[in-house]
């Protein structure tokens, strides 16, 4: 009995634990829309002094993320498009600061 009870204990957690880990992957591995994707890049871009004073604008469009704005480097450029990068759901960036 005790044998049966500590294999049913088992079976039940390792059932709970595959469930809540197929949902943390599922959860991870869910698209973010255009809007949030490019309010991420926004906010990573803004999280940088820099370039938070350039005020750059972002749009996205199918997860191809688009910066405009005014620059007084070219690395600012550079900087900028490394960030927009790293967000998670960036497949592609834009880079269309000008001088």
């Amino acid at each position: 009995m005790k044998r049966l009870f500590a294999r049913s204990a088992l079976l039940a957690s390792l059932a709970l634990f595959m469930g809540s880990h197929a949902v943390i992957a599922h959860a991870e591995d869910a698209p973010v829309s255009d809007e949030q994707l490019a309010s991420n890049v926004k906010n990573a871009l803004d999280s940088d002094p820099e370039l938070k004073a350039l005020n750059l604008h972002v749009v996205s469009k199918k997860q191809e993320v688009t910066i405009d704005g005014k620059m007084t480097d070219d690395q600012q450029m550079y900087k900028a498009g490394v960030i927009a990068e790293k967000v998670p759901g960036v497949k592609f960036v834009i880079n269309n600061m000008n001088m």
